[in-house]
């Protein structure tokens, strides 16, 4: 059987019903981080390449280290949670 040859259903990749609102809801916020990270990634390699204005790598690396063990320490509650996203779209900048 050829790969190529097999019937896909196009209507199952769209039906989100057997999953939670809850988890729908968390999966959303999720991939909406993961987005905002993406952005906020190619906008720091763009400003890393056009200007030289973090030219040393070693800064770099450790102010994004730094961020990440800021982001570990700081405790998950609603509360935190915007501070915990910008350390999360800090960390990405520098990496």
């Amino acid at each position: 059987m050829n790969i190529f040859d097999r019937k896909i259903n196009f209507d199952a990749l769209l039906k989100f019903s057997h999953i939670t609102p809850s988890t729908q809801q968390h999966l959303k916020k999720v991939y909406a981080s993961f987005a905002l990270c993406m952005f906020v990634a190619a906008a720091g390699a763009y400003v890393h390449m056009v200007t030289h204005f973090i030219q040393a790598g070693l800064l770099s690396a450790l102010g994004s280290l730094i961020l990440m063990i800021w982001l570990m320490a700081t405790p998950h509650s609603h509360e935190t949670e915007q501070k915990r996203l910008g350390l999360l779209a800090g960390f990405a900048f520098l990496t």
